[in-house]
């Protein structure tokens, strides 16, 4: 089935200030990828999500393929599927509904920053391999993941996907978005709603396998290379390798303990090296994987350690991942979250028609750029970060749009007009009563009603958003 046909693209904006006196200097970059991660996993922006999630589940999806539709939310690490988990379910508790459940998927145990410990059967309720088994009955609608289940999964009911996750390689974006494309005797289409990627990135993935596909030739040497790389760090031993893959391979659930007891020799002398030795060892760690596990699939390796080394180092990469390393910065206590808003930026049909198209595959090793860290103090990456996603609205613009919808909502007419019309009527009656109130308060605030007057962008972004509020309200009040 054709993935792309039904695509809507979401795009979060928020505005952050700091909340220390001081102003400290980090360098730059891993100080916007700390403030990001710490806005993702704001109890705000999750419940914002859960609450689109769910809604448009049960008013669209639920109705699909004979009322037996399902879902895949796809996060970006363990820790932000624990957390979606309890958002959805704290917002379905909080709804009453009875006719939605969901579950999660992730690999180990995720500890958060109170300590506390979550795994994929104690969420769930249940051991880790009926996940599927249960995901299949109709008594689980929607299954949140973090990287399990976004290759190889085949589940025909699975019609929509929430993607919460930037699919940089463009086999990922494949790969991830094709769960769906399993097809069912009732399944007329898919649907996909994504809160980070652009329409263009996904395009660019899915174009090359569009038509004809013409591959280069691949060196398989280079599998061998990024094998000796590894060998340079001193964290990989034969002896630990062979006993945990020995584990791994068992397929015994009881044995994941014995599994990371097994792995945790290699982690500890990771945590051990310098900063650049550890970012050069994840570097190669996860090249390793990626190579082999695309050049196993057009290439056969007669040495079986190969094989070993890779089901070990791709246990190893996945404990790695979501650990403390230099990449991970906290700012959580020095940033704090003002303002946030979803709103969709894109509807339609993605689908693609190319005669041909051509896969960059492996040419050479090689690493990123190597350059000096960019220093910068935290109130200019506060300000950069909401000059690129913010509205730019102070506290004195917000309360100013609070009160106009105070206003609307308290109107009979208006609230009248939302319950007898859908809200594309409605629409065409409170963009009237929108410019009629802007007119008659411009004495209050000269600067921010020119702009609404002059900007018809930035208008138009307004009135959308309050139309839907005070309609929902509205509805709501019946």
């Amino acid at each position: 089935m054709d993935v792309l046909a039904n695509y809507v693209t979401y795009q979060t904006y928020w505005r952050i200030e700091k909340a220390v006196a001081d102003d400290p200097t980090y360098e730059a970059p891993k100080a916007r990828r700390a403030i990001a991660r710490f806005v993702s996993l704001h109890p705000s922006n999750l419940a914002q999500k859960a609450e689109i999630i769910v809604e448009h589940f049960r008013t669209h999806t639920a109705t699909k393929i004979s009322r037996q539709a399902k879902a895949m939310v796809v996060t970006s690490s363990r820790l932000h599927a624990v957390r979606y988990k309890q958002a959805i379910d704290a917002y379905i508790a909080k709804k009453g509904y009875v006719d939605l459940s969901a579950l999660v998927a992730f690999s180990g145990r995720v500890i958060d920053e109170h300590d506390l410990s979550y795994s994929e059967a104690a969420m769930n309720g249940f051991p880790e391999s009926q996940t599927v088994e249960c995901f299949a009955t109709s008594d689980y609608q929607v299954l949140i993941v973090a990287e399990k289940f976004q290759t190889g999964f085949d589940q025909p009911l699975l019609h929509t996907m929430y993607v919460d996750k930037v699919l940089v390689a463009g086999l990922n974006a494949v790969q991830t978005l094709s769960r769906l494309n399993r097809i069912h005797p009732n399944k007329a289409d898919t649907f996909v709603l994504d809160f980070r990627n652009e329409t263009e990135e996904i395009l660019k993935a899915f174009e090359p396998y569009y038509g004809r596909t013409v591959a280069p030739p691949t060196n398989p040497n280079l599998l061998f290379d990024t094998r000796r790389r590894l060998d340079d760090f001193d964290v990989l031993r034969p002896d630990e390798v062979e006993a945990a893959v020995a584990l791994l391979l068992a397929g015994d659930t009881k044995s994941h303990g014995r599994v990371y007891a097994a792995l945790d020799p290699a982690v500890e002398r990771f945590a051990a090296l310098i900063e650049e030795d550890r970012l050069g060892f994840k570097d190669a760690l996860d090249k390793f994987v990626r190579t082999y596990s695309f050049l196993s699939q057009v290439v056969t390796f007669g040495d079986s350690k190969l094989e070993r080394d890779y089901t070990y180092c791709r246990a190893l990469a996945s404990l790695l991942r979501d650990a403390a390393t230099v990449e991970r910065l906290d700012l959580g206590t020095e940033v704090e979250l003002t303002h946030l808003k979803t709103e969709m930026t894109f509807e339609g049909s993605l689908s693609l028609d190319a005669d041909a198209g051509e896969v960059k595959t492996i040419f050479g090793e090689g690493r990123g750029r190597q350059t000096d860290p960019q220093l910068e103090h935290l109130s200019e990456i506060v300000d950069e970060l909401n000059e690129r996603f913010g509205l730019n609205l102070d506290e004195r613009d917000q309360l100013l749009f609070d009160q106009f919808e105070e206003t609307w909502a308290a109107d009979p007419d208006v609230v009248d007009q939302a319950r007898s019309n859908t809200l594309e009527n409605f629409r065409l009656v409170f963009d009237h009563r929108f410019l009629d109130t802007v007119v008659s308060r411009m004495d209050e605030n000269e600067a921010i009603f020119k702009r609404i007057l002059d900007d018809e962008e930035f208008r138009q972004v307004l009135m959308d958003l309050y139309a839907g509020r005070v309609y929902r309200r509205a509805r709501r009040a019946e």
